[in-house]
């Protein structure tokens, strides 16, 4: 803790992520710089190894509107812009790095100098059904990275590990267990955002729920335990891993009341899923020589934004998405089999927080990230002199 607090602004860096440093002055370097970025995760982070051959259905980021704000077309990226990524490599200094996907054709144009990104759009913890590869295997391909020569130990030493956990496990867990979560919206379990009832009229259901839900958290938190004990056994000296955003207020879910209301009932499995994050990392802290680990808080900067509290960046529509389906089952760039629109696009994607069913507009992640920079900053930069 000397290092941080040595840094006068350190206790305003620290209230939007969780940094455990840990007592042993060995595991922070004076001289640490991060130099190349590594990435893994899902669609927060991915910024195009979703391959564009599985369609409109799935690699939907491969096709119009996506990236109309940047760069003016179709990257692979779920928004109309930048993503988490890119505002990480912008802080410290480097260009986004390169897709693993096209790593040949990044090794050849020296672009690998900024790291790489193992991210894919719709991957989880475990696998997710859609072929994406999940964690593990992403972080298989990061080390076959580094056995073939591509990223040296020296790379790895001033490097830093982004993971975006999003959500992904769920989503599939109650595609294959509807009951697992009371995702059914019911009038006595709605509020407006940001209040919630405390009365769900379910008392009778919910705790068998709950246990069911948690059995299946505990199988989750054990894989990425193991998964983020590689990286200290690979030796990356700082991994930042996201909790989760609030999803209770993805458009995915507000739309039923025309995106005002976001329903309670999952809130608080998102804190349940957010607390075992700030717990793994300290554990995980405690028991490494090599690595510090920061639990970046995704969820209090959406919701700060989502809440416009004071200084939060001005967004006029904070639960509409910018592109929208016409239809209401219909995803944002699909067409039918005319090659009609199946959906709307906003004027202004500036003017929404959301882009589509689940994922920030660029001018989402730049108002969220005011809120992530500071505990970055202060994880990851040398303090001031």
């Amino acid at each position: 803790m000397e290092r941080v607090i040595l840094c006068a602004f350190s206790l305003v860096f620290l209230m939007m992520g969780t940094t455990i440093t840990g007592s042993d002055t060995g595991k922070q370097e004076e001289e640490y710089r991060a130099r190349k970025l590594f990435v893994f995760g899902d669609s927060y982070a991915d910024t195009g190894n979703l391959g564009k051959k599985l369609g409109r259905n799935i690699a939907r980021s491969w096709f119009e509107p996506y990236g109309m704000t940047f760069p003016k077309k179709p990257t692979g990226r779920f928004s109309d812009g930048k993503v988490l990524t890119d505002y990480l490599a912008s802080l410290i200094r480097i260009s986004s790095p390169i897709p693993y996907k096209i790593r040949r054709v990044g090794d050849k144009l020296m672009l690998l100098q900024n790291g790489m990104n193992f991210a894919v759009s719709g991957s989880g913890i475990f696998d997710t059904g859609n072929f994406q590869r999940n964690l593990s295997t992403q972080i298989d391909e990061f080390q076959s990275q580094i056995d073939v020569g591509v990223f040296s130990e020296h790379d790895i030493k001033f490097s830093v590990a982004l993971i975006a956990a999003s959500g992904n496990d769920y989503l599939h867990f109650s595609q294959l267990d509807p009951n697992y979560l009371l995702v059914s919206i019911r009038e006595g379990n709605m509020t407006m955002f940001p209040y919630e009832r405390k009365n769900d009229n379910h008392d009778d259901v919910l705790p068998v729920l709950l246990q069911h839900l948690h059995r299946f958290m505990d199988r989750l938190f054990a894989q990425l335990k193991a998964d983020l004990k590689r990286f200290d056994r690979i030796g990356v000296p700082k991994v930042v891993v996201t909790n989760l955003h609030p999803i209770q207020c993805i458009p995915y879910y507000t739309r039923q009341t025309n995106y005002t209301i976001c329903p309670a009932n999952i809130s608080e499995a998102v804190a349940d899923h957010n607390r075992r994050v700030d717990r793994l990392v300290e554990e995980l802290d405690g028991g490494s020589n090599t690595t510090t680990f920061l639990s970046l808080d995704v969820n209090t900067a959406f919701s700060n934004v989502l809440r416009q509290v004071n200084g939060a960046e001005t967004i006029k529509y904070l639960l509409a998405p910018c592109c929208e389906s016409s239809s209401g089952t219909a995803a944002c760039s699909q067409v039918d089999a005319q090659g009609n629109k199946l959906y709307r696009v906003c004027r202004h994607p500036e003017e929404h927080f959301y882009w589509d069913s689940a994922h920030p507009t660029q001018a989402g992640w730049a108002a969220a990230f005011q809120y992530l920079e500071p505990s970055l900053r202060s994880f990851l930069l040398p303090c001031p002199v």
